[in-house]
């Protein structure tokens, strides 16, 4: 989540790099068969590090999460084939620019700058800013968060919604990802976090017996989420938008989504 908080913070600021390496490609592209030969296929570059559950890899690179899922459900509705490589965040809209990727799957949010130089897919997810406090935990509201040792992702959105709430950053112990962040509530270093909510609606469900509480507020911002291709390809945009709603029509989607984020 904190590659996505990143580049809500820094919307003015283009994500491209010419001078990021690409990753090697991963061995999950799917087997060649009769049927996939006659089939278009689309190539997916999503971040190489973990942003669960969006995009997850485990020690042997093998892919999973909810956009993966959700890419493979749109894929066989709309009869096309996809293959998914991992690159750095640095850069990774560059694999579009210089046509090494068709599809961008990262957890991206759609911003009115991003849009300008890519074509963005009807919106598959919304967040927003949350905290995560222990169950038995004083804290109610955003509100009591001041003058509590707060965690949050430095140089993210949390950070800046921390300062917003009155949290005294200097007392908190920071991390570099949800998870890190998770960790530090469950094991008592900070007294509460923040960060997007969806990382930590899915840590809940996966961990139901550490005894946790999720803190929202509907008067904070929301954050829609989006495939990113490029500006003039609109067959593939349209197919993903088709795709995506016949998904949500026919159940899939919602079923995707109480696997990773429903308790």
């Amino acid at each position: 989540m904190k590659k996505i908080l990143l580049s809500l913070m820094v919307l003015g600021v283009t994500a491209c790099s010419d001078n990021a390496k690409q990753a090697q490609p991963s061995n999950q592209t799917p087997p060649a068969t009769t049927e996939n030969a006659s089939k278009p296929t689309y190539r997916v570059v999503s971040e190489v590090s973990n942003y669960a559950p969006f995009i997850m890899r485990d020690e042997n690179k093998k892919i999973s999460g909810f956009e993966y899922d959700l890419l493979n459900a749109i894929a066989a509705k709309q009869g096309f084939t996809l293959t998914f490589e991992p690159h750095t965040w640095e850069g990774i809209f560059d694999t579009l620019d210089s046509n090494r990727a068709d599809i961008i799957s990262a957890g991206l949010s759609i911003t009115e700058e991003r849009q300008q130089k890519w074509g963005f897919s009807d919106t598959y997810f919304q967040t927003s800013i949350a905290a995560l406090v222990p169950e038995d935990s004083p804290i109610k509201s955003f509100a009591d968060l001041k003058a509590r040792k707060v965690g949050f992702q430095k140089g993210s959105l949390s950070e800046k919604f921390a300062r917003q709430f009155g949290v005294d950053t200097s007392n908190s112990q920071s991390a570099k990802t949800s998870w890190l962040l998770w960790k530090s509530v469950v094991s008592n270093e900070n007294e509460a976090i923040i960060d997007d909510a969806g990382p930590l609606k899915y840590y809940e469900k996966q961990y139901p017996n550490e005894k946790v509480r999720i803190i929202t507020d509907d008067s904070l911002p929301k954050f829609d989420y989006g495939f990113a291709v490029r500006k003039n390809d609109t067959e593939l945009l349209n197919k993903l938008n088709a795709g995506l709603a016949q998904i949500k029509l026919d159940g899939t989607y919602d079923r995707l989504y109480k696997q990773y984020f429903a308790k």
